[in-house]
């Protein structure tokens, strides 16, 4: 045989063993020969601490799943939506948002996210139990599990300084200091304890970011008012209900800071953990607050839900509170990686994660296992809230967060709207008549896409 024949049957039976060994090394699932993939998450919001959190259950996620890494980048809060729009337009989503679930009907409709029971149906399926029903029903939309969440916060809420409370002699029949549970008894109250520049009657956040606007919504839904009308068709946002809790709000800055349309919900919190105001109007998320300021010695608060108006005013049911997830899981339709992605999904549904937010890791939010009402450190850290939701109370009432398509021009909106009845430049019922027309336009143009 020709030496140069010989040379190409050598080559060529080289070339065919390392295909073959390639081949069976794919087969087995030989890790040196496997891939590495990158998962990009945005995580939106949240303080350092429980991001760290996070990120360090993140580091055993690693730790298991050699093949897959994570590529965690914090976003700001205020910027959450828009940011998102923009990378979508441009391309550039994550595999993963952990966002709010008020995003999800945007989102859906605009293709941004995708249902995770059509990626994994049984997967799914097999977390739902775990879940408190309301909580997880945060995640659905139009009978799709778009989102699964760690946590829910609600509005509204209200934390009070109980020393000047005591101290003003607002006490019940044991001296201990009585909450306001009406508008009227709270503008007494705020009234009373009113004494600029050392203190204020209350604390209003009321810039046009999200969550001072979300805390606004809560207290128009207490009082039956609501964005949609039954049909979900019209927007009902000028009705009796919001007018008179706008006309409310309008009443009680009078005993609020200066400046209010300029303060957020962050500034308004470090204002009163620094006992410059009797009473913050808030959200759950209060306690979580606490931890990043310097708080004076002998300060003391409680957490309870916001006074209500005696009578609802509004046509609709009054909503005890509105809640919503603001750690959602949720993956983006242009993720090339959907079986990884729902595998670090999957990580975050079990409760060996989801522990840290039953108070013993994370305190000021409202876990969203079954397992964690249970819990001793839940009981421990939140002995009210365990025994109403062993009750069947915690959620009795409830709604879910204003959640549809244009939901994200809306609240801007309406965020503007609030400011101008603050700020007399219109009457309630003006500012939300112009708020009502801007948005009907806003929510027709997105029922199109």
């Amino acid at each position: 045989m020709n030496v140069s024949y010989r040379k190409i049957i050598k080559k060529s039976m080289k070339i065919g063993i390392i295909i073959l060994l390639s081949l069976f090394m794919i087969e087995i699932g030989c890790d040196s020969f496997a891939k590495q993939v990158t998962l990009r998450v945005w995580k939106f919001g949240s303080p350092s601490f429980e991001r760290d959190y996070m990120k360090s259950r993140n580091k055993v996620f690693e730790e298991r799943n050699p093949d897959i890494r994570i590529e965690w980048v914090y976003q700001v809060w205020g910027t959450k939506r828009k940011k998102v729009l923009s990378a979508f337009a441009a391309g550039n989503l994550p595999d993963v948002l952990l966002i709010d679930g008020q995003s999800i009907p945007e989102f859906a409709t605009m293709g941004i996210i995708i249902p995770l029971d059509e990626i994994n149906p049984e997967l799914v399926k097999s977390w739902k139990p775990r879940f408190v029903p309301e909580i997880w029903n945060l995640g659905v939309w139009k009978d799709k599990v778009y989102a699964m969440s760690t946590y829910v916060d609600m509005a509204p809420m209200m934390v009070y300084n109980t020393k000047m409370f005591v101290e003003a002699g607002i006490v019940d029949e044991n001296g201990k200091a009585k909450p306001p549970l009406t508008w009227e008894e709270i503008l007494r109250v705020a009234k009373k304890l009113h004494s600029p520049p050392k203190h204020f009657g209350v604390i209003i956040a009321a810039t046009t970011g999200t969550n001072d606007v979300n805390i606004f919504e809560g207290v128009a839904y207490a009082n039956g008012g609501r964005w949609l009308d039954e049909k979900e068709e019209n927007i009902v946002i000028n009705g009796p209900g919001t007018v008179d809790a706008l006309d409310f709000w309008v009443k009680l800055s009078k005993y609020a800071e200066p400046g209010l349309v300029e303060t957020n919900f962050r500034q308004a919190a470090q204002l009163f953990f620094q006992a410059k105001g009797s009473m913050y109007l808030c959200m759950s998320w209060a306690p979580i607050l606490e931890a990043q300021f310097e708080i004076p010695e002998g300060f003391e608060y409680k957490l309870t839900a916001a006074p209500k108006r005696k009578k609802p005013s509004g046509r609709f049911p009054r909503a005890s509170s509105i809640m919503t997830p603001t750690t959602a899981f949720m993956v983006t339709s242009t993720s090339k990686f959907k079986k990884q992605t729902m595998k670090y999904v999957d990580f975050w549904a079990q409760y060996e994660q989801q522990k840290g937010w039953d108070g013993s890791v994370i305190m000021g939010r409202i876990p969203a296992m079954k397992v964690s009402f249970e819990s001793e450190s839940f009981r421990r850290y939140y002995p009210d809230l365990a025994d109403l939701y062993k009750l069947g109370k915690l959620f009795e009432g409830s709604l879910s967060m204003p959640a549809f398509p244009g939901i994200t021009e809306a609240e801007d909106k309406l965020g503007l709207a609030i400011q101008e009845a603050l700020l007399k430049i219109k009457s309630p019922q003006q500012a939300l008549d112009d708020l009502q027309k801007a948005v009907q336009k806003i929510y027709n143009e997105a029922r199109k896409r």
